[in-house]
């Protein structure tokens, strides 16, 4: 028989305590393994950039499965105003709401220099702090980032380099679906 080293002993004498204790000692001296399954997204999803809008206007921005997303223009107290929608062709849970029939109309995210406290006609962005989440009744997943805005600045054009266009509103998403 070959001689333990001191180190092997001890090893052998802890696991030899961990199984007389039922294991207990070998799940104090671990944390538990847990398996959460995931599920990859299937795709990714996205408005192909941010669409512009004049006062009055509503764009489709995307559709991504069952969810169609889509801003609206609008002027509230001579002021320009966006807002981001969802709906489902199907019942489903939209932006963590209840779940809800089919072509109801959402409203994720508002933007206006007024609700932002900015000085009237500024521009303004925002960006979505956290994902919105709609789940159909079958179980398809969306989550996407949005961002959205209002008085896009004209440009002047500098050195035959032509300016841009102003513009009251901007909305755009990009996200996965699962």
């Amino acid at each position: 028989m070959l001689p333990l080293t001191r180190r092997t002993a001890r090893s052998l004498a802890l696991c030899a305590t961990a199984l007389s204790l039922g294991g207990a000692g070998v799940a104090v001296a671990a944390p538990p393994a847990i398996f959460v399954p995931q599920t990859p997204a299937q795709a990714t999803v996205s408005s192909g950039g941010v669409k512009f809008l004049a006062a009055g206007q509503t764009k489709k921005l995307g559709r991504a499965g069952h969810f169609t997303f889509s801003a609206t223009c609008s002027k509230v107290d001579g002021q320009n105003q966006a807002t981001f929608d969802v709906t489902a062709d199907t019942v489903a849970a939209l932006d963590g709401n209840a779940p809800a029939p089919a072509r109801t109309l959402v409203n994720i995210h508002t933007n206006s220099d007024a609700l932002d406290m900015k000085a009237p006609g500024e521009f303004d962005q925002v960006g979505s702090a956290s994902s919105s989440t709609s789940i159909a009744k079958d179980g398809q997943e969306v989550d996407v980032f949005y961002t959205d805005g209002v008085n896009w600045p004209a440009m002047p054009g500098v050195g035959g380099v032509p300016g841009v266009a102003g513009h009251d509103c901007f909305a755009g998403f990009t996200g996965f679906i699962g």
